[in-house]
């Protein structure tokens, strides 16, 4: 059943299915991705999941508890063939990352909390590389380090810039897991959007009239059709 909630929630289940639509464009194939456009990836993550105050994520949650949000991560492992006796300032993750039905879901608070790399010997969380891409890096906001582990983080650009984006590709295996966590809710959005009753009316497509969400489907069979 369509929800009479309002504005606010109405332009918030709309801004989270093109967040989830944009992640999914942009995290599609991180290798072959420019820095600048992995970087964009750090923007989306943090609105979806990690803002101050209530993240995206939460906001369209609140009300749609029963749709289930798994997020598989394979939390980051030394590998195998790692040579003891070299040192290492950062070590992040790569597609390994990206877990299937059989890894165990975890929620967002979890993945948030999940390790994907070693930063200075220490663990480094799914949330820290958010953060400091989006705050440092210039994802969101481009600023000093401030947050523990991110002015070791920033020591490394000058190595890295010009020459490779391989240690910013992990932006986009975690928009892989993102996007497969979310999809179940942007479905339910789609499916059963917030709506006012006084100016939206189900029609015999089944999407509602002068409704965002017709302009979706209406988008989309023209993709098919293309």
């Amino acid at each position: 059943m369509a929800q009479d909630i309002g504005a606010k929630l109405m332009l918030a289940e709309w801004l989270f299915v093109e967040t989830v639509a944009d992640l999914r464009d942009r995290s599609h194939d991180p290798a072959s991705r420019s820095r600048y456009e992995l970087l964009g990836i750090a923007l989306l993550l943090r609105k979806l999941l990690t803002d101050r105050g209530e993240p995206l994520l939460a906001t369209v949650k609140r009300d749609r508890l029963d749709v289930p949000t798994q997020f598989r991560i394979r939390p980051w492992q030394v590998p195998a063939d790692a040579d003891d006796s070299l040192e290492y300032l950062v070590r992040l993750s790569g597609p390994g990352l990206v877990g299937d039905a059989e890894t165990v879901a975890l929620t967002a608070d979890q993945f948030l909390a999940a390790r994907v790399g070693l930063l200075e010997g220490r663990e480094l969380s799914t949330r820290q590389v958010i953060r400091y891409y989006a705050h440092v890096e210039g994802g969101v906001h481009f600023g000093d380090p401030r947050e523990d582990g991110q002015e070791a983080m920033s020591s490394m650009v000058p190595v890295l810039l010009g020459n490779t984006p391989r240690q910013i590709e992990i932006l986009g295996y975690l928009g892989q897991i993102v996007v497969d966590a979310l999809t179940p809710l942007r479905d339910s959005i789609l499916t059963s959007p917030t709506i006012v009753p006084a100016m939206h009316r189900l029609n015999s497509s089944g999407s509602y009239d002068h409704h965002w969400t017709a302009e979706y489907y209406a988008s989309s069979r023209e993709k098919a059709r293309e």
